[in-house]
């Protein structure tokens, strides 16, 4: 690579797709594949989402291949949360890549042969994800590598941790390659190589994408094709994706599989094939994978985070009904795929079932709202710098949450956890690095449980058997949820909201086999974990009692293999999946009528007339909760009826009830038409109920 002009790295990379500019990331690389020692070194290659951080690592695995390197790439969602997982995943990656069939040993041992002759570039994608592994990644296995020949290249969202920049041996191996939107003259650059547009065309797309590389991507590619698509939707395009745009661009026959990866973290043509029932030829998977918001590694086809943000929000409005009949057939294939999996393939199908899982958990959301569409980061594990700024979330998460007597021991408790388990300690981050948000859980075991037992005795002894809490290390099982905090000064979320993005993540944890225990008083966490398959059964004493509420405890075991189970009894609540907790219910529930529902939806304004339906609907105590629920379905805020069913029966029972003339004038129906559509959509909300 002695030459490293500018144009040298204008090319087509990976089926067709068009890479431009870079430079100075890519002559880092030229300098070190260029230098005979070849020392270690470690580039960080950090930007927001569709910066072009994944097409850069491509870009350099494949510079990295035709200079004779072993070129690996690993995904950080699929890595594992423990160190044996990860092991697993790389041998069996440095396996494929190398063609060789020997054994686990034999494959990592190419990590010790390593030489200024023989070098080894080794890229992780969506590093944030090794949050939990980052001390063991830094400290022991960077550490153990050889100190020629490797190159380590780790992209995420967020700046690499402060760890990185004051470790004593790392830091002068460590190289920052932030990316940032491109310059006016690569933007001119990447348009000339389309070669088909007009100068007018072409200044347009420069100015409306403001250079940022997946609105360019999508613009050029939309007037490559001879799409009839507005120059006004192009204005969008450097803040967000436009669900149109994405569909105009694929072909008919793929909007399938585009629906599929909407509600999937990656799919491979197997999966894909599985899910719609039909085959998915190898020309329309490669079709697929040239799209500009499709990118490809080694689990499948994954559409970018933006993208599928604003194809969900899309296919929720236009369909919710067919969207939650493709969720449970989705669901139907991974459950199989999640109980035969080995541990890193098996956490990679939890995160895919949760997600969804996730509009199955809007009815109580006073305490945990999952329904906001979020791009943020995966959770991380805290670093030593942020304690004082948790402190301080943990001081505001103490006024609202436990009574003053109890406040003072909680900021010694967080101490001591940073210090001993700090993996137990999981937070969120504003756009600026700023702890926002955590999630405290604990796996209890007998060295743990002594730290536990010290802070919350009467919970530990309301929770926990003696032989659980002398429980050995590497057998416990059970996590002990302590508290989730967050800010609520946070623009554009609220509390609850952060607090849902963060337990459906913690969720994940039950997809290895777990348990996850809790004493709760807060009435809105207990009616959301019940509404999620959590058992509650009353404390022994009333030690733990807050204020004027009673603690409870509550548990989700998924111990015995029954993570598919619960999650079909999620998406599913009439399936009768034996050995999993249902959903509190206390009643048998007959199916709901047309005219059931009308009857109901007549009393609406009065939520004592509303006590005698609520036993019929799941969790719901009384009338005036009933009210809310229905109320919430009719205004959009919990999904399950189409936009036009919401209007039609919000105006018909809420904003004009008992006045028909002036709801089908508020409707712009005729009378007739009117009642028609009222009919179909009564039936569908029974459905709902």
């Amino acid at each position: 690579m002695g030459n490293s002009s500018e144009v040298q790295y204008d090319r087509y990379y990976g089926h067709g797709k068009r890479f431009i500019g870079r430079v100075k990331e890519l002559m880092e690389l030229d300098r070190w594949f260029s230098n005979p020692e070849a020392p270690l070194t470690i580039f960080s290659v950090t930007g927001m989402g569709g910066i072009g951080k994944s097409s850069l690592l491509s870009e350099m695995l494949s510079v990295a291949r035709n200079q004779g390197a072993t070129a690996i790439w690993m995904d950080g969602r699929s890595c594992g949360s423990t160190p044996s997982v990860f092991l697993e995943y790389l041998s069996s990656t440095l396996g494929l890549e190398t063609m060789g069939t020997d054994s686990r040993t034999r494959s990592l041992s190419l990590l010790s042969q390593t030489s200024g002759q023989r070098r080894l570039v080794l890229a992780v994608d969506n590093y944030e994800e090794l949050a939990l592994l980052e001390s063991w990644f830094m400290e022991v296995f960077v550490s153990k590598l050889p100190l020629c020949g490797v190159l380590i290249i780790l992209a995420s969202r967020p700046e690499p941790a402060s760890a990185w920049r004051t470790h004593p041996r790392l830091r002068q191996r460590l190289v920052k390659m932030p990316l940032s939107h491109f310059t006016g003259e690569e933007v001119s650059e990447y348009i000339a190589v389309a070669g088909s547009l007009n100068k007018g065309m072409a200044g347009t797309i420069a100015r409306m994408t403001d250079g940022h590389p997946l609105g360019l991507a999508l613009a050029v590619e939309a007037a490559d094709q001879r799409r009839h698509i507005p120059l006004s939707e192009w204005t969008e395009l450097s803040q967000m994706i436009s669900a149109r745009l994405l569909l105009e661009l694929t072909l008919p026959r793929l909007h399938p599989m585009v629906e599929v990866l909407t509600l999937l973290e990656t799919a491979n043509q197997e999966l894909l094939a599985s899910v719609l029932q039909t085959e998915v030829t190898l020309e329309e998977y490669n079709v697929l994978r040239r799209m500009s918001f499709i990118r490809s590694g080694p689990n499948g086809l994954a559409l970018h985070d933006m993208a599928r943000l604003h194809l969900l929000r899309d296919f929720r409005q236009r369909e919710p009904q067919r969207l939650q009949a493709i969720r449970l057939r989705i669901a139907g294939v991974l459950k199989p795929l999640h109980e035969q999996a080995d541990p890193h393939e098996r956490r990679q199908i939890t995160r895919k079932m949760l997600l969804l899982c996730q509009e199955s958990m809007l009815q109580h959301r006073k305490y945990a709202d999952v329904s906001a569409d979020s791009l943020f980061s995966p959770l991380e594990v805290m670093r030593a710098e942020d304690l004082p700024s948790l402190q301080k979330l943990l001081q505001q998460w103490c006024e609202y949450s436990v009574e003053p007597w109890q406040a003072p021991s909680y900021p010694a408790f967080l101490d001591e956890l940073a210090h001993r388990y700090p993996e137990g300690i999981v937070l969120m981050r504003d756009k600026d690095g700023e702890p926002i948000a955590m999630f405290i859980t604990v796996l209890v075991h007998r060295e743990s449980s002594g730290m536990l037992s010290n802070y919350f005795p009467t919970e530990m002894q309301e929770c926990f058997t003696p032989e659980e809490l002398n429980c050995d290390p590497d057998q416990t099982d059970t996590h002990f949820a302590v508290l989730a905090a967050a800010r609520d000064d946070v623009p554009g979320y609220k509390r609850e909201e952060l607090v849902g993005y963060m337990s459906l993540d913690r969720l994940s944890l039950l997809g290895e086999g777990a348990r996850v225990i809790l004493v709760a008083t807060n009435p809105h966490l207990k009616l959301f974990l019940q509404s999620i398959g959590f058992r509650i059964r009353r404390t022994r004493t009333r030690l733990c009692d807050v204020y004027a509420d009673q603690a409870d405890v509550l548990d989700l075991d998924l111990r015995s293999g029954q993570f598919g189970d619960w999650v079909m009894s999620l998406l599913d609540p009439d399936a009768k999946a034996s050995g999993v907790p249902q959903r509190a219910s206390g009643v048998d529930r007959l199916p709901w009528s047309e005219r059931d529902v009308r009857k109901l939806l007549t009393h609406l304004h009065s939520p004592g007339e509303l006590h005698e339906y609520a036993a019929r609907v799941s969790n719901m105590a009384d009338g005036l909760q009933l009210q809310m629920h229905v109320l919430d379905l009719l205004e959009g805020r919990v999904h399950g009826i189409s936009q036009q069913d919401q209007m039609l029966l919000y105006a018909a029972y809420w904003t004009h009830a008992g006045n028909p003339t002036a709801a089908a004038q508020a409707c712009s129906m005729s009378r007739a038409t009117f009642y028609r559509h009222l009919r179909t959509a009564l039936n569908r909300l029974a459905r709902v109920l």
